[in-house]
């Protein structure tokens, strides 16, 4: 397959997949690699309203090229679906959607009547396109349980990364999808986390980006790149938020280096670019 489709999904909304989804697409994009993105959440979506393209009032443009900016859909509509499909007429490298918490089953109503949707990752690979399900997790049961279930579901032909969210705690207190050990409190490790290593997935960190720059991105619905870099609105932002922000980067693309073969990263998309670092500058004072 020398295309990737990926599509980041949780149990619920909160658990941090758009925040996921904007680093991924940030970082994938910086070092060269053309990107379609998607919000599955219709324009209302946080994944459009920090990564879609604006005018020069700042309002963001409704018809979306998705391999520069953010394009846009429902999922939970029926004729919006179709994009999952129609996504496939150019042929971009990579896919990347952003879908809303709790509609994965979703999916399945493009092509398969509402079951598992084998035909619409068939048609996925019959275009030659591996696909990639991420899953954010936190650390709750029904979290930990979506990673078993995404691949009860989906089947052992796709791709699998499991994401610890660390804004939600450590990485050792993912005790129900690692189990533990301890003299006063046992769990065995997790269905989940056994299926995703037998098929060959990834477990990686998201790193906790500090809660003033998390709101101040939020408020000005600013990309990262945005806030780094001092661009338009992301100027308003003190600049220890800014250098903050291009810490978090750098911390979050070298998380994802583990899952990089199944993320869609080349070697070097662009021969110019060799890694964030050349890429996420210092803001200007």
């Amino acid at each position: 397959m020398s295309r990737r489709a990926i599509f980041v999904c949780s149990q619920k909304g909160g658990a941090g997949k758009t925040t996921f989804a904007r680093g991924l697409l940030e970082i994938l994009r910086c070092k060269g690699h053309r990107v379609a993105a998607y919000d599955a959440d219709g324009n209302v979506g946080q994944f459009f309203q920090h990564e879609g393209l604006r005018d020069e009032r700042g309002q963001l443009i409704p018809d979306q090229d998705p391999q520069a900016g953010c394009g846009f859909f429902n999922i939970r509509e029926d004729d919006d679906r179709d994009i999952l499909l129609n996504a496939l007429t150019d042929r971009p490298p990579l896919i990347l959607f952003d879908l809303p918490g709790g509609v994965v089953g979703e999916l399945g109503k493009v092509l398969d009547h509402g079951a598992a949707p084998h035909g619409l990752f068939g048609a996925y690979q019959d275009e030659g396109y591996a696909i990639t399900v991420v899953v954010v997790m936190t650390p709750v049961q029904a979290s930990v349980r979506t990673v078993q279930d995404s691949i009860a579901s989906f089947g052992d032909t796709i791709d699998y990364v499991a994401v610890k969210n660390l804004a939600f705690g450590a990485a050792e207190t993912f005790l129900l999808f690692d189990g533990c050990a301890q003299s006063d409190l046992q769990f065995p490790i997790s269905q989940g986390k056994r299926a995703l290593l037998e098929q060959g997935g990834v477990i990686i960190h998201m790193p906790v980006l500090p809660a003033r720059s998390y709101a101040l991105l939020d408020v000005y619905s600013l990309g990262y790149m945005e806030a780094v870099e001092g661009r338009g609105i992301g100027a308003r932002m003190p600049l220890a938020d800014r250098i903050r922000v291009r810490q978090w980067l750098r911390e979050f693309d070298a998380q994802l280096t583990p899952a990089h073969p199944l993320l869609g990263f080349a070697e070097t998309a662009d021969p110019r670019v060799d890694d964030a670092e050349s890429v996420i500058e210092p803001p200007d004072a």
